[in-house]
């Protein structure tokens, strides 16, 4: 054996080409800051101010260094994991985190079980870790992740 490892087989991708694929993609980019958001935004009504103030962490959002989610997983096991991923990412030294925990729609009437199991941790647990947390802006998530700046 000669130790070299062979190289992987040429994938081949059919499509269909119909020659205006450039004008439908420059179309789709040209458009693509017009595709509304899934939550709107809080509507303030003329002449009151937001109550965010314009310095605030939150307000020049540009991505989490890290995020979790916790879809699917059971109440016991999202404590879990975030208890664990705070405690890593501020080892870490990292500052902003998402953790997405879903809007709940499949509670039924007990509403967002795993985001209110959450709030209740980092709000007993995280003052060692946090400086704030709250909703997500709706580009992450809404009030379906939590935005969790860390010391």
């Amino acid at each position: 054996m000669s130790g070299k490892k062979p190289s992987p087989p040429e994938l081949e991708i059919d499509f269909l080409e119909t020659g205006h694929e450039d004008r439908y993609m420059q179309e789709v980019f040209d458009h693509i800051d017009k595709v509304p958001d899934k939550e709107p935004l809080p509507k303030i009504p003329p002449g009151k101010k937001s109550k965010e103030k314009r310095d605030s962490p939150f307000s020049q959002l540009s991505g989490a260094d890290e995020q979790i989610d916790l879809h699917g997983k059971t109440r016991e096991e999202a404590i879990m994991i975030v208890q664990n991923f705070i405690k890593t990412c501020h080892a870490q030294g990292l500052r902003h985190v998402l953790i997405i925990t879903g809007k709940g729609q499949h509670s039924g009437n007990r509403g967002p079980v795993l985001k209110t199991a959450v709030v209740q941790w980092l709000k007993k647990n995280g003052h060692p870790y946090l400086r704030e947390f709250r909703d997500a802006p709706p580009r992450f998530g809404g009030s379906g992740a939590l935005w969790v700046e860390l010391k």
